[in-house]
């Protein structure tokens, strides 16, 4: 929970099993889960101040009201409307509301805090998931603290609301991990694949790791780093994906190095969400990208850029068929020791 301010005063591979496993998606009676109130929309009434997560329905935080998050509506007034927030001028993702924590205050004791949704029922153990939400760091006014970026940002689904002791680090292992140290004044969409290894009711977002790099990007004295975040989303994707034995053909597996954002999964479906598999290097690092299919064959090559990237067609311009896909990229000049890395992408509809 920030002060209240006056009007003019923010593993790459998952633990989840992202690994495809052979079988057929059965057909199934069950309604579509859903994170409830997802984009924040639904409230028990419009924020007036910072520090009231709690108007927000079907949401948590992960402790006491020292740790409360903030809820930013456009019909809101003081210190909870928007686009104009004490910490920074930011507008809704998507409809009229948004979510915003503190993920990191560079403290001896650092701060943290942490938004918990919840599903509209639990998943199903076995059932493959795709999970997106999104992020930004807005833009963060010059009289405030905030404006700083960190790593190790995540998503943690659980069975059970998280309890945090204060306002200290929650210890939980993420089944989602942002490596770069995340600082942005636009909006940034995250989507992921997993597999649900429990009966998963909670998400929880927030920061997991206990030694993120820290992003310095604005002047001043700045240290915190706040998030505003909107529209999460899940939506079960088929497991009539490459078998665990045909993914082992060839060497697998990638590991993020910190400033590295590769997603593992994207969907071409022209919705205009995540519809683009693009990758995230430190600024300066440049090479070439190639994804083939699981013959060897090559259906893209592009430049390591954040503006360009796979669209999910191949040569002929058609799109490729869901399914994992192998991506191979080489460098110009080494990163973290490495000249050419490798993984797995799934595209998915």
């Amino acid at each position: 929970m920030l002060p209240r301010l006056s009007p003019f005063s923010l593993r790459a591979l998952l633990g989840a099993t992202i690994v495809a496993w052979g079988g057929v998606c059965g057909t199934s009676a069950r309604a579509q889960v859903d994170v409830v109130n997802g984009g924040f929309e639904a409230h028990s009434m419009l924020p007036n101040a910072t520090g009231q997560f709690h108007l927000v329905d079907g949401w948590a935080h992960g402790g006491g009201a020292q740790s409360m998050p903030d809820y930013y509506h456009q019909f809101g007034t003081d210190g909870g409307d928007l686009p104009q927030t004490p910490l920074a001028k930011v507008s809704a993702f998507k409809g009229r509301a948004i979510a915003g924590f503190v993920a990191y205050t560079d403290d001896q004791n650092p701060r943290h805090e942490y938004v918990v949704g919840r599903f509209s029922e639990p998943l199903e153990v076995g059932q493959r998931y795709q999970m997106h939400f999104s992020i930004t760091s807005g833009r963060v006014h010059d009289w405030v603290n905030a404006g700083l970026g960190v790593s190790e940002l995540g998503v943690a689904l659980s069975t059970e609301k998280p309890s945090q002791p204060g306002h200290e680090r929650l210890d939980l292992e993420p089944q989602f991990e942002i490596h770069e140290a995340l600082y942005d004044r636009n909006w940034r969409e995250f989507s992921f694949v997993f597999t649900a290894t429990e009966a998963f009711e909670h998400v929880t977002l927030g920061l997991f790791g206990d030694m993120p790099n820290v992003r310095r990007e604005e002047a001043g004295t700045r240290t915190m780093a706040y998030y505003f975040v909107d529209d999460f989303g899940i939506e079960e994707v088929s497991n009539e994906l490459m078998s665990e034995e045909e993914l082992d053909r060839g060497e697998r597996g990638f590991t993020p190095a910190p400033g590295v954002y590769a997603p593992n999964a994207f969907s071409p479906n022209g919705d205009d969400l995540n519809d683009t598999w693009v990758w995230s290097m430190p600024e300066g690092q440049t090479g070439q990208l190639s994804v083939v299919n699981r013959w060897g064959l090559e259906l893209w090559q592009g430049q390591v850029s954040a503006n360009h990237g796979w669209d999910g067609t191949d040569a002929a311009g058609d799109l490729v068929n869901p399914g994992m896909y192998a991506w191979r990229m080489v460098l110009d000049e080494a990163f973290e020791g490495q000249i050419v890395w490798k993984g797995w992408v799934t595209l998915v509809k």
